[in-house]
């Protein structure tokens, strides 16, 4: 039988991934100045991965954390024209940059999967 700790959850639901990252990125646009903001991005990703029991749900999990970390961090920071052109722009290019969060975030969340296994082998 397998124990059950903080360690082994089963499943964090997505939904529940989606709504800590909103809340991340405008508690860290409030409370954080400058780079600062990556490091407790940076520490919820390697969480997230670090209770996935495969390394597929690190990625997916991890993916769904950075783009909506960065997108929510984006739209919330901008200042630009709210006419319709800037509105457009800003919009399409939250949509395509977030993808980069969303890659950021499947790498923390892999190095968090990578670091319960190499745990779980010793």
């Amino acid at each position: 039988t397998k124990e059950m700790d903080f360690y082994s959850m089963k499943r964090i639901p997505k939904i529940a991934i989606v709504i800590l990252a909103i809340l991340l990125a405008i508690i860290s646009y409030y409370a954080f100045v400058g780079w600062f903001n990556v490091v407790p991005w940076a520490i919820v990703a390697l969480i997230i991965g670090y209770t996935c029991s495969r390394n597929r749900d690190a990625v997916v999990k991890g993916s769904l954390f950075g783009y909506f970390l960065f997108i929510t961090y984006i739209l919330i920071s901008y200042k630009g024209n709210m006419d319709n052109s800037g509105i457009i722009k800003i919009v399409l290019f939250s949509i395509f940059f977030s993808l980069v969060g969303a890659v950021a975030g499947a790498i923390g969340s892999l190095i968090g999967y990578f670091i319960r296994r190499g745990k779980a082998k010793q």
